[in-house]
Formats: C-alpha cells, sequence, structure tokens
C-alpha cells in the first residue's frame, strides 16, 4: 500500500475555518539511530510492513536497523541504502540520516563487502600470510632452475668428452692442441670366393671331379691316403659272386642301406667298425649311411675316400666271374 505520510488537519478553536499541513518528523539525538528512526516510524502510525512496501526492504532487515543488530544485516553498502530508503519514507534527509548511521557504526571501509558472521579482518596477518607463500614460491622456483642447469652441465660434458674422444688423432700432439679427424681406414680385401660345390658320382665311370678322382692340385699325402688298399677287419657282407669292384667299410658303427631302381632295397644292415658290404654290379644303385664320415669307399682294392653325402650314387662294373 502507498505510504501515508499522515497529513492531518487543525481547525481553529469555535470551528471557524480549516487548514492542512504535513507533520514535521525529526529524529531524536539522544538516542541510537535505530531506536530513533522506529520511535518516528510508530509516530506516524506506520507499520514495518508499511515501510517495506514502500522501500522494497525486507521487514526482517528494518527490525535488524532498528535493533542495531549487525550481524543480520547484509554488506556495508547494502545496509546503508537501506538507512536512506528507510529516512525517504519517513519524509527526512537520506544523506544527513545515512552519514548519522556511519557516524554511530563506523566500519573501515564503507565499500567493503561485509564480513560473515564471526570472521574478523586482519589485514596484516593477511598480508604477512601472502608474503611467505611469496617467498616459497620464489625459492621453489630458483631452486628448480639451479636444479635443472647442475643436471644439463655433465650432460654437456660427456658430450663433449665423447666427441674428443672421436675427433682426436692418433698422434704425440698436445692435449689442448687442435684435433683433427684421420683418415678412414681402407676397406678390408674381398674374400676369395669358394669353387662351386659338386656333388661327386663314386665309381669307376665318375668324373673327374668325383671322389674317384683326386683332384690336380692334392698334395702327395692326400694321394697316398686315397691309394690306401682295402684290409678287411671284419665281416664282408654280400656274395662275391656277381659282385662289382667297389667295396664300402665302416671306420665307426653306421647303418648302410643300399637300394636300387624303383626303390628296391638290396641291403641294410648296421655295420661294425672294419665290417664291409661288397656292392653288387648293378645299375643306378644308391647308397645311404647314417655318417659319411665313417663310410669309406675301395675301388679295386683301393680306397676312394669317404663318403662325401650321407645319400651317394653307386657307378658299378660287372666283376670278374671268377673273382672271389
Amino acid at each position: 500500500m502507498p505510504l501515508d505520510t499522515g497529513a492531518f488537519a487543525e481547525g481553529p478553536v469555535g470551528g471557524q475555518g480549516s487548514s492542512t499541513r504535513k507533520p514535521r518528523v525529526v529524529l531524536d539525538a539522544s538516542i541510537a539511530i535505530g531506536s530513533a528512526l522506529k520511535q518516528a516510524r510508530e509516530g506516524l502510525g506506520l507499520g514495518l510492513d508499511d515501510i517495506a512496501e514502500t522501500t522494497k526492504v525486507r521487514a526482517r532487515h528494518l527490525s535488524a536497523i532498528e535493533a542495531a543488530a549487525l550481524d543480520q544485516l547484509p554488506s556495508r553498502p547494502f545496509t546503508i541504502g537501506y538507512v536512506r530508503a528507510y529516512a525517504k519514507a519517513l519524509g527526512l534527509d537520506a544523506d544527513a540520516t545515512a552519514a548519522r548511521y556511519r557516524t554511530e557504526y563506523p566500519s573501515p571501509d564503507d565499500d567493503d563487502l561485509r564480513t560473515p558472521v564471526g570472521v574478523r579482518h586482519n589485514r596484516r596477518r593477511r598480508g604477512g600470510w601472502l608474503a611467505a607463500l611469496g617467498a616459497v614460491a620464489l625459492v621453489s622456483v630458483v631452486g628448480w632452475n639451479i636444479a635443472v642447469r647442475a643436471m644439463a652441465v655433465p650432460q654437456h660434458r660427456s658430450a663433449q668428452s665423447a666427441h674428443a674422444i672421436i675427433a682426436a688423432p692418433h698422434t704425440n700432439a698436445a692435449v689442448d692442441g687442435p684435433y683433427s679427424v684421420n683418415a678412414p681406414l681402407p676397406a678390408p680385401p674381398e674374400a676369395t670366393a669358394p669353387a662351386p660345390y659338386v656333388t661327386p658320382v663314386v665309381g669307376a665311370n665318375a668324373p673327374a671331379n668325383s671322389i674317384a678322382a683326386a683332384p690336380a692340385s692334392a698334395d702327395q699325402t692326400t694321394q697316398a691316403a686315397l691309394s690306401t688298399p682295402f684290409v678287411a677287419g671284419g665281416t664282408i657282407y654280400g656274395p662275391a659272386a656277381g659282385a662289382s669292384d667297389l667295396i664300402i667299410q665302416a671306420k665307426k658303427s653306421i647303418s648302410l642301406e643300399v637300394r636300387g631302381e624303383g626303390g628296391v632295397v638290396y641291403f641294410a644292415r648296421q655295420l661294425a667298425p672294419g665290417e664291409a658290404y661288397r656292392v653288387p654290379a648293378l645299375p643306378n644303385l644308391t647308397a645311404e649311411v647314417s655318417n659319411p664320415a665313417s663310410a669309406e669307399l675301395y675301388e679295386g682294392g683301393r680306397s676312394k675316400g669317404l663318403f662325401s653325402a650321407a645319400q651317394m650314387p653307386l657307378k658299378t662294373t660287372a666283376a670278374d666271374a671268377t673273382a672271389g
């Protein structure tokens, strides 16, 4: 509802004529401003709700101003604004009323927001904490930079030392003299490529590069070894009749298998050291041994050397029918 300032009429004695004027509100200077505002309000016959509707200030805040309950009021600027609105609603001078309120209830800074209840201003202590935090941050940054530099110096020195070792020539020059890089070493000579391997073919009709024919470059010792005569050191298997001039002898225990065309097996046995086998005079025979280094081939009673492979073809010639 709109605020009624309480205009009233007073008539002269005897009822002649009438006049109208506004009542003049004056705050009592002998009491607190809050109590003075309450006294003026009640003198106008107004309630807190009437002032609250006119000023749009909550009634509880107006009641806190009257009771000087500062802990129930908002921040300082808002409270000063409420006092000014309260004064205007009563027809008072807003600036003078606000100035009196500031005088009776001083604040370190009227522009600061009100501190929450239970918290006191202590600018000196807050400044000390800020200074301490700044000092700690400064010390941390300086220490970090020193640590980084200390870690980087050994790595730089190590890199310089490695570079000096690589670049230093093998000379008797002074240690602190200039370094130069020696010429690169020549490439190693190429190794002689070995002759291509050719599978040897044993027998009377073997080619020149087979085991039956000694190479032209072989020394006298090798030639003598290939000419060793056959000496039986155990049982000689295979019939003498129809045999060729080839004999296979075991130097160490080996397994021997002789096959013909179509995979026909003519001989298969474990030979003890010294035992031998007469190869029959049949075409397209193949000998397979478990250990080539322990099987020696004889042709015409003379050694042709050890087997060079586990499986080798045999070139046979028919033996004399009267050979025993």
